[in-house]
C-alpha cells in the first residue's frame, strides 16, 4: 500500500469512508470545486498540508498516511483492523516473492487472488478473528500472531533510528510475560542510569 501515489490514498480513502463518489466527497468539502477533487485523484495536482487535512478529517484517516502512505491509517491508536491488515499484506508480500505466488496464499486463506488482492487494497475491509487465524496456520505461526505489532515489517518504523528499531524488535519478539520483565529491567535500569 505504502507504493501508492497520494491521488490513490485519496481515492481509497474516500471509498473507505463510504464515499463512492468524488461528488459525495465534495459535499464534506463543499467549498472546492469538482476539478479539484478530480485532479488530486488523478494525480495531476498534488494537495497541500491544508488541503490534505480536510481530506482526512472528511475522509477519517490519519494526514501522515494520506501524504506519505506510512504509519496509522485511522488518526487513533492502531487498532486491532489496522495491526491485522498490515500482518495480512506482509504475509501476502512475503508468499508472493518467495514462496509460490499469491494465488497460492489465497487458495489456503479459501479465497481466490483477487479477494485477498482486494483485502489488501482496502485496509477497512474486516479481518476476522476467523481470517486471521487462517492467515497463522497457511504460514506457520503460532494463535495470536496476526494480531501483535511486528515492527519489523512497520514501514512507519523503518524510519526510527537503528538503536530504537532493534530495542522495538528485540521487545515485539517477546511473550507478554517476558515483555513485562524486560520493561521492569528496563525501568530500573533507567532509575540506576539517572543517578550517573
Amino acid at each position: 500500500m505504502s507504493e501508492q501515489s497520494i491521488g490513490a490514498r485519496i481515492k481509497l480513502a474516500r471509498r473507505m469512508a463510504e464515499l463512492p463518489t468524488q461528488a459525495s466527497l465534495l459535499e464534506q468539502i463543499p467549498h472546492w470545486s469538482p476539478s479539484r477533487l478530480g485532479n488530486y485523484e488523478a494525480g495531476i495536482s498534488s494537495p497541500g498540508p491544508d488541503d490534505l487535512r480536510l481530506i482526512a478529517a472528511a475522509t477519517g484517516v490519519s494526514p501522515c498516511w494520506l501524504m506519505f502512505g506510512d504509519g496509522p491509517i485511522r488518526p487513533n491508536a492502531r487498532d486491532l483492523q489496522a495491526i491485522r491488515h498490515q500482518n495480512l499484506c506482509h504475509l501476502a508480500e512475503e508468499r508472493n516473492r518467495t514462496r509460490g505466488g499469491l494465488a497460492r496464499f489465497a487458495r489456503k486463506l479459501g479465497m481466490d487472488r483477487e479477494a485477498l488482492e482486494g483485502r489488501m487494497e482496502n485496509p477497512f475491509q474486516p479481518v476476522d478473528d476467523e481470517l486471521a487465524r487462517r492467515c497463522e496456520a497457511a504460514d506457520g505461526r503460532t494463535e495470536g500472531w496476526m494480531d501483535e505489532q511486528h515492527v519489523e515489517h512497520d514501514p512507519l518504523c523503518q524510519s526510527f533510528p537503528d538503536d530504537l528499531r532493534e530495542v522495538m524488535e528485540l521487545y515485539s519478539g517477546l511473550t507478554s510475560e517476558k515483555r513485562k520483565a524486560a520493561l521492569a529491567m528496563i525501568r530500573t535500569l533507567a532509575k540506576e542510569l539517572g543517578k550517573i
